[in-house]
């Protein structure tokens, strides 16, 4: 979800404009920017070029392709959820002559920056939208946060934005609060002694009930997480276990399942495949689908094999996700201790 669960109040909603971006103006360059939230930075990917910000633009960089083509990075953020999850992702979907969607479960795939949830949008037109007779590709991240929601996208021609694909995010991957830059006014410019920003409202949702196993550790929660945890090994490196909840089948298992295949770099398999290779734990009463999936090789900042062990509980019109991901020897030696966990939680 875009927000934390809870009662919807449609007397609340505020729906805002957003304009249509311009070319920059000429002003200074920026890597850190901040809005009516918290301040962010961010670090842009060897071979990007850094534009003008102008306008709504907090940030912008231009991608240029060996035969000339160019792909446009820009930076923005506006108050509150800014239309939501949903009427974003179908603005940019209208941009590229798709047809709208209405299921949340469809919009984004939400990953972890900072600590918190973003939403990862991959877009590409049905049909040929540019002059020249390409397809055109959006890929985004939506990124909610006390105050504001910001965007960060990258459009241009199909194959130059597919090509930048693992590039755009890692520049995800390394969008972190500005700790040490305050939000602009008259009477601070000159102030970088910014407060830490307040932490994201945990997911809403009666306790889950554990057993906490041996070494884990918990972690903040975010707006997605039910429940946090981190798993350190004596090498110095370390498991991140998370539990999410999201209305619905939120895609349904076979999507999920490719989903999390393709963050440890492998292909897609259809349901009969599937089937086979993952397990069923029963506890509790419930039956977990689980799978356990390895990367054919390295991958990653220093490069090592990664590792996904997650169980999906579809259950009460709800589908729950208990995920540990990190470096293939980690994640091997809490797995465990991560089936322990399973038989301990008591889903509400």
């Amino acid at each position: 979800m875009f927000a934390s669960c809870g009662p919807s109040d449609d007397s609340k909603i505020t729906v805002y404009r957003i304009p249509k971006e311009t070319a920059p103006a000429a002003t200074p360059p920026l890597n850190t920017a901040a809005g009516a939230g918290p301040a962010l930075e961010w670090s842009a990917p060897a071979g990007w070029e850094t534009q003008p910000a102008s306008g709504f633009r907090k940030g912008s960089f231009l991608v240029k392709g060996a035969d000339g083509k160019t792909a446009d990075i820009s930076i923005i953020s506006f108050p509150e959820q800014a239309g939501g999850l949903l009427g974003n992702v179908n603005r940019w979907r209208d941009q590229l002559k798709l047809a709208p969607i209405t299921n949340e479960a469809e919009a984004g795939t939400p990953i972890s920056v900072a600590g918190r949830d973003m939403f990862f949008v991959d877009l590409v037109s049905a049909q040929p939208v540019t002059p020249d007779g390409a397809k055109s590709r959006i890929l985004g991240g939506i990124f909610p946060l006390p105050g504001e929601t910001w965007f960060f996208k990258m459009m241009g021609p199909d194959q130059l934005v597919e090509a930048q694909r693992d590039a755009f995010k890692q520049f995800l991957g390394s969008v972190r609060p500005a700790e040490s830059v305050a939000p602009a006014t008259a009477d601070n410019a000159g102030n970088t002694n910014a407060p830490t920003p307040p932490p994201i409202a945990p997911a809403a949702g009666a306790a889950l009930q554990y057993t906490l196993p041996n070494g884990w550790q918990e972690k903040p929660l975010s707006t997605m997480r039910r429940a946090s945890f981190n798993a350190p090994d004596p090498n110095g490196n370390s498991a991140d276990i998370s539990v999410v909840s999201l209305p619905g089948t939120a895609g349904g298992e076979l999507a999920n399942v490719n989903r999390w295949r393709d963050q440890v770099k492998l292909g897609p398999i259809d349901e009969q495949a599937l089937a086979r290779s993952a397990e069923h734990l029963q506890a509790n009463g419930h039956d977990y689908l689980m799978v356990d999936l390895v990367s054919a090789g390295p991958i990653g900042d220093p490069p090592e094999k990664q590792r996904i062990v997650a169980a999906i509980l579809n259950e009460n019109d709800h589908a729950w996700f208990i995920k540990m991901t990190g470096p293939d020897a980690a994640v091997d030696a809490q797995r465990s201790a991560f089936t322990d966990f399973l038989r301990s939680l008591k889903i509400p």
